[in-house]
Order: structure tokens, then sequence, then C-alpha cells
């Protein structure tokens, strides 16, 4: 599959390089260096601009990916052998459909081949397009948003229902996790359902609250969908919201970095900024170092699995009585990041596996409290074999 027919290549002359820059040391710079020596198939992280916003709910977020750009390709390079490319703005079709089926030929593509792609939106709906590439594949999928994008009952699409044709069409979607939403915007009916579908939900004064409970969850991501809406307004006036309540910038910065250090995930998008709402400009540049956080956390990853016999990790057996077994934790000794043992208790030689979780998890269990992340997973395997 050639990457480069779907796209229109950036134009790096275009980005003029900032007076504060060491233009030498610049994302930008070594974006063009590696156009012209590294070969799409041999980068470990692809970025790709999607203009497409005909099914938004507000127009605008189409003109985008070029105005992160002027930001992004300033802030600094991270490392000078990062093997990333930039291949463009993808070629638009006759109607927004043709931009989801692209999608999924393009991130199948980066599935197959084990790279990591970024997306500049374009507006939230693009989302469906990247989930498309995981027919046939179990995977797990986190949003940051406000609100649900949900709505019961319609089957057209737009960024403000792209949900629905995930949870109908997608069958291999095994976990879905909304972070930072604002109970305001989101009736408790709708939180029911999502208990009932076994999804998980975050709201943004838990998020607030213990902000590092979001890597577990995120290191067990494979597709991450931000949306602009989902920081507060005084922080990025560039999106359709204007919320007085959101996350801080800070704050949407550590997510994406927790995103990019996930050691499964592939397939991340950035969503639904308007630039023509963005007079100071300061949500552009904002999104450009959530982008960045995400790129850095990528370049810093350190793929740990407790699974192989290692000294890198300690290992904890906690007897709960309740369920007459024995919860496993593993925490390793580099990150301190920890993980704990699923398994179906009726046939626990058959089906084990691990799931990222944290030290509340484990002192949960300490004191005979089995940890909701269990519990849910537990639902979670019964309703895949069931199916």
């Amino acid at each position: 599959m050639d990457l480069l027919h779907y796209f229109d290549p950036v134009d790096f002359e275009m980005f003029e390089c900032a007076d504060w820059a060491n233009k030498k040391h610049t994302l930008g710079a070594l974006l063009q260096k590696n156009k012209e020596k590294l070969n799409p198939e041999k980068a470990d992280l692809l970025i790709i601009g999607v203009q497409e916003d005909r099914n938004a709910g507000i127009p605008g977020s189409g003109k985008a990916p070029d105005e992160i750009r002027k930001h992004l390709y300033n802030l600094n390079r991270i490392g000078p052998r990062f093997k990333i490319l930039d291949l463009g703005n993808l070629k638009l079709g006759h109607t927004a459909n043709d931009s989801y089926f692209a999608l999924r030929d393009i991130c199948e593509h980066i599935l197959e081949n084990k790279q990591t792609l970024i997306i500049l939106g374009g507006s939230q709906d693009l989302t469906f397009g990247m989930t498309k590439a995981f027919e046939g594949r179990p995977f797990n999928m986190v949003t940051v948003d406000p609100k649900f994008d949900f709505k019961k009952g319609i089957k057209t699409i737009n960024s403000e229902n792209y949900l629905n044709l995930i949870f109908e069409k997608q069958k291999n979607l095994y976990s879905y996790t909304a972070l930072a939403y604002q109970n305001y915007f989101v009736d408790a009916t709708d939180v029911d359902l999502y208990n009932n579908f076994h999804w998980d939900v975050k709201r943004l004064g838990q998020i607030r609250y213990n902000l590092t409970s979001v890597e577990p969850i995120l290191r067990n991501a494979h597709v991450f969908s931000f949306d602009m809406s989902a920081v507060r307004y005084l922080d990025a006036t560039g999106q359709s919201m204007c919320s007085p309540n959101g996350l801080y910038s800070e704050e949407a910065c550590q997510i994406a970095r927790y995103a990019g250090t996930s050691d499964e995930l592939n397939l991340a998008g950035f969503f639904n900024l308007i630039p023509e709402n963005d007079t100071s400009s300061n949500s552009t540049n904002l999104m450009a170092q959530i982008v960045w956080h995400f790129l850095d956390g990528f370049f810093n990853r350190k793929p740990e699995d407790p699974t192989e016999d290692s000294e890198d990790f300690n290992q904890f057996m906690v007897d709960m009585s309740n369920i007459s077994m024995t919860l496993v934790f593993f925490q390793s000794r580099i990150s301190g990041r920890w993980w704990m043992e699923i398994s179906d208790f009726e046939n626990r030689k058959n089906d084990i596996y691990l799931i990222p979780c944290d030290e509340d998890d484990y002192k949960n269990a300490s004191h005979g409290d089995i940890p909701d992340r269990w519990w849910k997973n537990i639902r979670k395997m019964h309703k895949r074999q069931n199916k």
C-alpha cells in the first residue's frame, strides 16, 4: 500500500520559524529532513491532517490541521533521531463517508505495520473511521470529552453522536472509557446506559482529584480521541462548547502524555479545534502542545511485560476469602506502574490475563475489598464469552 497516494504533501516553506525558536532543533526541521530521507514504512510514528468537518455539529474544524502545524513545528524536536513523518493532509472525497473509509484503510495499514498514527482533525466523528480498522480484532478506546457523543435511536452520524455507530457496528470494542465528562452536560439515564454496556466513565472532578488515575486506563487503550471542547473556555476559546469549566491546559497535556506512553496505543486523534473562534491563536497553540506531549510520551515509551520471568517486577498475592481465590498484583521496580491479574475463578487455568491498575487497587484488595476494576473486567470477560 502506497500511503503517499492518499495525501497532499506538506509544504514546509509555508510555515515560518518563530523568533524564539532554534530552527535547527525544531520538530518542523526534523520532519522536513525525515521527509527527504525516511521511508514511511520505516517510521515509528506518522502524522496526518484530515480537513474533514462536513458532519460536524458546528463547522470550522476542517481548517485546523495546518493551523496546528504552525505552532507544532516550532516546538522542540524531542530527539534528533526520532523516526517521525508528517505525510500531509488527506485528499478528501465527495462525501464524509469517503473520509471514514480512507481513514479505515490508512489505519489498517498502520496496525499491520505496528506503527503509531496521529490524526490532526477535523471533527470528532472521524473517530468512527479510526475504529473501523479494528474489524476482526478486539480493541479498547478512550475519549476525552465534556459530554457523551451518543444519542439513542439516531442512525445518522455527526460529531455529536458518532459513538452510536461505533457501539452498534464495532462488535470488537472490548473496553470504552469516557474521560473528563461534566455532569451538567450528561443525563443520568445516559450514565446508567453506559454502566449497562459495562463502559467506564470518569468525571472531570474525579480526574482533577487524582490525575494519575487515568494512566492505567490509557495504558490499555488502542484508540485515543481528544475533543478540544474538554478544555475550559478560558484556556481554549477555539471550540464550540464555551464552558467555563473543563480541563486546565496542563491537565490536557498530561493526559495526552499518558496516552503517548501507552505500549498498546496505535491511533490518536485530536479534534474539534475551530481556528476562526481562536482570535488569539492560544487554542491552536495549546492543541499543538497537547500533540507535542503525546509525541514526548511516545518517544519515551518503556514497554514492560510482567508476564515475562523478570526481576524487574515485584509480585504481591492477596487472599480474598469472599471469592475463595487469590488476587495477584505486579509492580514494576523501574517505572512503579501496577498490573492486576484477571482470571475467571470458575475456569482459572484457561483464562488468565493482566490489566493495568494502580496502587489503590492493591490497597483496596489488601483491606478485603475487591477492586471495582476487577469486577468490571470479569463482567466484560463473561459478556464476550457469551456472545
